[in-house]
């Protein structure tokens, strides 16, 4: 690794001339010493090998991306032309730069360490040391959708495509056990991807049925000789259960049939390229892929900047609500409680609220509509209700009888 923790003389000529005190770049610059250290990278590196590009630079460059929304590509070539990025970044005016793949690679590495919060908890901490990010104040949460790159696939596609990609990895896996063992007319019929735009609906549910029989086969042969490594592939595991979920079999001849009606639930895969992405839809808006969690300080409207305190992917199809606890504890732990937490409705509900409470934050945020189909009559909006007597009256005035309180 090479970083450098003086700015290079010329980078610092030409950026103190030109940005600002409180330029954010100029604030990294003149701060990241003080929150980034190469020591901390250490571990997701090998001893052996070529040389990496320098893990601190990649971590920049990662969160200049972000709050600019852009590529790979682009970030990596406006690393190279942007004073402010090299000012930040202490490289002299004169660096080359890096491929922007090696962002992808860093990403990845991140990931496989089980790092990907470290670059992140260690700029919110910086911050908060600045007095940007306070404990006991104002705090909201919101959440975006994130579209996966992957193709909308039918469920015949989807069987399709989950025996091929299951099919390559098996061959490039073990060879000989795949020549021996599957026949050429099989290999034929999935070696390539096809699409059933052109298909009636009678004969989408002749390939369907083929296709689940097809997969069963494969399954049975695998479970009856292939090798261990071939069993491990996250493709097989992938085909495992897409068929499950698509396809059933009778115990009684082990005949294949077409789930009918499709299984739906939170689990379901959409793309063996992706098992992780899910379906959603929002406001009438379908996607698949997953929901960004984020959250924010909102002290008050004359703030020059909000900062981001918590982030996190969840998948596509998890309630808001789910979440909340999660955020909360993040928040927790890194010091940032917030006093008031400010959410929108799908965040809002009954144990939300108490752990909140018992956490010593106020939820603030719209209450749920009441989606009864009760279509005539009084519904439990129209009662009063007073919790501290143990009553509930009826809009007729009434009280009623009785209190048992019931817990979920």
């Amino acid at each position: 690794f090479k970083w450098n923790k003086q700015i290079p003389v010329d980078t610092a000529q030409v950026g103190r001339a030109i940005l600002a005190e409180h330029d954010p770049y100029r604030l990294v610059g003149d701060g990241v010493n003080e929150f980034l250290r190469l020591e901390e990278f250490a571990s997701l590196y090998s001893k052996l090998g070529r040389g990496a590009v320098c893990p601190i630079i990649l971590s920049l460059v990662t969160v200049f991306q972000f709050l600019e929304n852009l590529p790979d590509r682009e970030a990596a070539r406006r690393a190279v032309t942007g004073i402010d990025c090299k000012y930040a970044l202490h490289v002299p005016l004169t660096w080359r730069g890096f491929h922007f793949s090696d962002l992808s690679n860093f990403r990845q590495r991140l990931l496989e360490h089980g790092a990907e919060r470290l670059v992140f908890d260690k700029v919110v901490a910086w911050v908060q040391s600045l007095g940007f990010a306070k404990r006991h104040g104002k705090q909201r949460s919101d959440s975006s959708h994130i579209v996966a790159c992957i193709e909308r696939l039918s469920r015949l596609e989807l069987a399709w495509e989950t025996l091929r990609v299951a099919s390559r990895a098996i061959q490039a896996t073990a060879p000989s056990w795949y020549g021996q063992t599957i026949p050429l007319v099989f290999h034929e019929a999935y070696a390539e991807r096809r699409s059933d735009w052109r298909l009636s609906k009678k004969e989408v549910g002749v390939e369907m049925e083929k296709a689940g029989g097809d997969g069963f086969w494969l399954l049975d042969r695998l479970d009856e000789s292939a090798p261990r490594q071939v069993l491990d592939l996250t493709e097989v595991h992938t085909l495992r259960i897409v068929w499950q979920q698509q396809f059933e079999r009778s115990p009684d001849d082990g005949q294949s049939s077409v789930r009918q009606p499709p299984i739906k639930g939170k689990d379901v895969v959409q793309s063996p390229h992706e098992p992780e992405a899910r379906w959603a839809e929002k406001r009438g808006q379908p996607w698949v892929g997953y929901k960004l969690q984020v959250t924010e300080t909102v002290e008050d409207k004359e703030a020059e900047a909000r900062f981001i305190t918590d982030i996190d992917v969840s998948a596509a199809n998890d309630g808001d609500s789910e979440m909340l606890d999660e955020i909360q504890e993040r928040l927790i732990g890194r010091g940032l409680k917030p006093d008031e937490h400010f959410v929108d409705r799908g965040y809002v509900s009954g144990p939300n609220l108490a752990h909140s409470e018992g956490r010593g934050i106020e939820l603030v945020g719209p209450a749920l509509a009441d989606t009864s189909p009760k279509p005539q009559g009084y519904k439990q909006g129209d009662f009063d209700i007073d919790f501290e007597a143990c009553q509930a009256t009826c809009p007729q005035g009434r009280t009623a009888e009785a209190w048992r309180p019931y817990r979920e």
